[in-house]
């Protein structure tokens, strides 16, 4: 038999099996955990401070040019330094479970942290006006892209007429997203007509493409679905917790898949769709196939700037930063004075109006009891008296220099290290998937949707933490492009990605001294005593506005902030694009696999005929995307990325 040109997950081989995805194949890393290399070094909260204004300040029109004048660099640094840092945090700690480290007293966006901000941002300006792009929350080896420049507004039009077209062709059906309160309105959305293992008909070659594609319903036989995993009872989850190398099973799906586009290159290299895209139909909108093509196209370059291949667990080919502003902490001791602010100066703090908890001072005493040649025998009748009173304890073991060094430990805070001079950053891509793939080609998934707010629904509530996708489709990266919003309030979208969490490779602190490095890096760390913080490290947010571009890799989990009507008593929306990157290391089952599955495509087109197998209703359709929506909540995979801890082993 001869073998064919392609093999895809969960047909020719088993679903789960690790074929390409382990760490010697090249790949691009995905955020499920334990996928190769999915993950972030831990940061410094005064890093990801710098970033997010680094954000803000590219946010400003015509940065890249006002960054070079001297007098407007001053005007910014008087606000860094003038400004309250309160939202600042808050928006560094959002993704704390406990609600996160206690924002410091002294400011964290330093002279020193702002100058190398300035300095970073003049480089990035110079790769700004070659290419269109800002690489934003750039922590190492990981960024998000933006631009607000790179698509220009004749094609924001072109776009903005797609979406009319598609909400004029709903206008008597409209498909509102289950479980969205009727607001979000799905144009094209992969989980409608997605592929079902036993249902879908299916071919081994990639032969339906777009002009063809009804050509192909009534062909192809289902793919028989692949039994779950057998995990052993006494076994469980525990193979597949974080740290085991394993992917745990939980994060494929032996019912469905969503179901990308081809897409080739022509031989000026531009994009050109080889097959149809899935719920649109693929004769009766060919200036909207042009359209998502010339989407494509102008996506390509800012997935370059925002991925990162690896190959045999070392990084192989990224464009931009790889290390951290910082140096790693080594041998913190929370005994080092030098590493707190403000200085101890016992006479001050003697005097110093800081009261000490109860436990605090009850644990003080027993420490200077025990300490003590000639301790004060403890009156245990008046040590209840006032415990049942709730009346600070007696201390008579604790002297004045004792009792100010211990006010000063509760009123001191770690002294955030600034960072390391700057070395410039080489921002161009190393490698071009235009150029790497043009052979293979690529496969993308596409998304047009919008989110219809009005009097009666004035509000879009925030989402939750999710990556794209499940393992079956292994996406690579996301690029969104914010067509369209009117008579709404500004939003933003949040990143974060997990860490490992085993730190001693990179951190190292005196035994059981974690309480500097936990102020430095805003989390908690295991010390035994308590819970430590979940393995997560927030990147900051980027505001979602009109005409904004943004991309990244799948490595980060990302949620969307509530917005709301500017004037509620008009109707407003948000109108938007994804389009979802499948790993091109990879191949999975395609619409080029996959006839239209529409029956209403059909009838449309020959009434009379008989009706061909391998066809959907839309109720069935609907009924396989509530069952797809139920695999892919994100609850999994929150409760494995928050239930995770820090851990240091013991020297």
């Amino acid at each position: 038999m001869q073998k064919p040109t392609h093999e895809y997950p969960g047909v020719n081989y088993a679903l789960t099996d690790n074929v390409g995805v382990s760490d010697i194949d090249a790949h691009y890393p995905i955020g499920f955990p334990n996928y190769p290399l999915g993950e972030s070094d831990v940061m410094p909260v005064k890093e990801v401070a710098m970033m997010i204004l680094m954000d803000t300040l590219t946010d400003k029109p015509d940065w890249h040019r006002k960054i070079f004048i001297e007098s407007i660099v001053q005007k910014w640094r008087e606000e860094a330094r003038e400004q309250s840092e309160t939202g600042l945090w808050a928006r560094i700690m959002q993704d704390k479970l406990d609600g996160g480290h206690p924002k410091p007293r002294s400011r964290v966006i330093t002279d020193a942290a702002f100058d190398y901000c300035i300095e970073e941002l003049r480089s990035k300006a110079s790769f700004y006006v070659n290419s269109g792009l800002i690489p934003t929350l750039d922590g190492p080896d990981n960024t998000v892209v933006k631009s607000d420049s790179y698509i220009k507004e004749a094609f924001r039009q072109n776009l903005k007429k797609a979406f009319d077209v598609l909400r004029r062709e709903q206008q008597d059906n409209v498909d509102w997203h289950p479980r969205s309160n009727d607001m979000v309105q799905d144009l094209i959305h992969p989980s409608m007509y997605h592929f079902v293992y036993d249902r879908s008909p299916f071919f081994q070659e990639e032969v339906v493409g777009v002009e063809n594609a009804l050509s192909f319903i009534g062909q192809g036989e289902p793919v028989k679905r692949h039994p779950p995993p057998n995990i052993p009872p006494h076994r469980g989850h525990l193979g597949y917790s974080i740290g085991s190398g394993n992917v745990n099973p939980d994060y494929w799906s032996n019912k469905y898949q969503w179901l990308p586009s081809n897409v080739g290159f022509r031989e000026d290299g531009s994009a050109k769709l080889t097959s149809y895209v899935n719920n649109l139909h693929p004769t009766r909108f060919p200036d909207i196939y042009r359209t998502l093509e010339q989407a494509i196209d102008k996506a390509i370059p800012a997935w370059d700037q925002c991925l990162r291949e690896v190959d045999g667990c070392r990084n192989k080919s990224i464009a931009g930063r790889e290390k951290s502003r910082f140096e790693w902490i080594h041998d913190a001791d929370d005994e080092d004075d030098e590493l707190w602010i403000p200085e101890l100066n016992i006479e001050e703090f003697k005097n110093k109006d800081i009261q000490l908890a109860n436990e605090e001072l009850e644990d003080l005493e027993y420490d200077c009891y025990e300490s003590a040649e000639n301790p004060v025998e403890p009156d245990e009748a008046e040590d209840e008296r006032r415990r049942e009173a709730n009346l600070p304890p007696l201390t008579p073991n604790v002297d004045d220099e004792t009792m100010a060094r211990a006010k000063w430990k509760k009123f001191r805070e770690a002294k955030l290290p600034d960072p390391l001079p700057y070395v410039p950053i080489d921002y161009a891509p190393k490698q071009s998937l235009r150029e790497k793939f043009k052979e293979k080609g690529l496969q993308v998934i596409v998304k047009m949707a919008s989110i219809e707010l009005t009097p009666e629904k004035p509000e879009f509530s925030a989402g939750s933490w999710h990556l794209e996708g499940q393992m079956n489709e292994k996406i690579a990266a996301t690029a969104l492009y914010y067509v369209d919003s009117e008579n709404i309030t500004p939003s933003r979208l949040s990143f974060r990605i997990q860490t490992s969490y085993y730190l001693n490779d990179d951190i190292s602190t005196s035994q059981s001294q974690f309480e500097y490095a936990e102020s430095v890096y805003g989390t908690l760390l295991d010390d035994y005593s308590g819970p430590a913080g979940s393995c997560n490290q927030s990147y900051g947010d980027v505001e979602a506005k009109e005409g904004r571009l943004l991309t990244f890799p799948n490595v980060f989990q990302h949620r969307v902030s509530s917005f709301r009507l500017q004037n509620p008593t008009k109707p407003g929306h948000r109108r938007f694009i994804a389009l979802w990157l499948i790993d091109p290391h990879r191949r999975v089952i395609s619409t080029a696999n996959v006839p239209p599955q529409q029956k209403h495509w059909w009838v449309g087109d020959n009434p009379e005929s008989e009706i061909p197998k391998g066809l959907m209703t839309d109720e069935e359709a609907r009924e396989h995307r509530l069952e797809l929506m139920d695999e892919r909540t994100a609850d999994r995979a929150r409760n494995d990325w928050e239930s995770v801890c820090y851990n240091f082993c013991e020297h």
